[in-house]
């Protein structure tokens, strides 16, 4: 404990692991303590540098505890400064405390961390990557965007009251959703890449061949499951688009049926490469058994979509 008479307060110096005790505990703990000695907390510092999923974890604990409805990475660092008072004794500049920010660390693939000029004229070049498996990745993930942006935009709506317990309930599931689904942009043209690489391993023996074989199984496999993955996390968030058409704000019809097109095309393009990729598996069980998946998958999602798009024709 440290007492500073030019700012007439203490200093209460605590080291924390984030990975067995969060912020909004520690800040919780004091306070509680203070209150006993009838002290005032008003705020905190972090000395150094600090993991984002730190703070993230302490807003997670806050936004729980008050009720309040957040899902962006940024509102939630601006939440937690707020919470803990890291501006009290000096400004928290996030580019400067935050690990990750600090280390310019890109949590991005080229493909999406590229502008849309950049990816449109990629997809177009005489190259076989990125072609329609990150298409169809990126495809899935602007039909949910465009359902988050519905959402959105029926959140504290007068006109639509009613609709904020659906909304909500609704938003982070499909911004969870499309954070997954957009690295799976790169993921595919990487799965392809390594195939690539498995193709030309040298085969000047018999041992070599084995191996080639089984390299290039192992990379097929991975070229399948990227796109199937789409699939589930594409097809997982039907549930959610149906409860946005029984309440949105209808100004946005037009936007919630190009959302439910642009789902069932991701998924549909999805599907299509999966199939032709199962063609050069060698193991028919395996190839049976996700051919199966994938067809259910696709029936679960044009039924989804066919009943949506007519619902809101009415």
């Amino acid at each position: 404990l440290f007492f500073f008479p030019t700012r007439r307060s203490s200093d209460l110096s605590s080291g924390i692991n984030a990975e067995y005790g969060g912020l909004s505990d520690v800040m919780d703990t004091i306070k509680h303590h203070a209150s006993e000695l009838n002290i005032a907390v008003v705020g905190s510092h972090v000395v150094g540098s600090i993991p984002l999923q730190a703070l993230i974890k302490a807003a997670d604990s806050y936004i729980e505890k008050e009720g309040v409805f957040l899902i962006k990475e940024q509102q939630k660092i601006r939440f937690i400064i707020d919470r803990l008072g890291l501006n009290s004794v000096s400004e928290f500049k996030p580019e400067s405390k935050v690990i990750e920010y600090v280390l310019g660390v890109n949590r991005h693939g080229p493909l999406q961390s590229s502008t849309v000029q950049q990816f449109v004229e990629s997809v177009g070049a005489r190259t076989s990557t990125p072609g329609g498996g990150s298409v169809s990745a990126l495809v899935t993930a602007l039909g949910l965007a465009l359902g988050q942006m519905t959402g959105w935009m029926t959140y504290g709506s007068k006109k639509h009251e009613g609709a904020e317990k659906t909304v909500t309930s609704v938003l982070p599931v499909l911004h969870r959703t499309i954070d997954q689904i957009t690295p799976l942009i790169d993921a595919d043209a990487m799965a392809f890449a390594n195939y690539l690489v498995a193709q030309k391993m040298p085969v000047t023996n018999e041992e070599e061949t084995l191996r080639k074989q089984e390299a290039l199984e192992e990379a097929l496999l991975t070229i399948v499951h990227v796109p199937m993955k789409i699939m589930e996390l594409g097809c997982g968030c039907w549930s959610q688009i149906e409860e946005l058409t029984a309440n949105y704000n209808s100004s946005l019809k037009s936007d919630l049926q190009v959302a439910i097109k642009c789902l069932e095309a991701g998924i549909w393009g999805a599907y299509k490469n999966i199939m032709i990729n199962l063609d050069d598996v060698v193991n028919d069980k395996t190839k049976q058994e996700i051919a199966a998946k994938a067809r259910k998958l696709l029936e679960s999602s044009e039924t989804m979509s066919g009943r949506l798009l007519a619902s809101l024709e009415k």
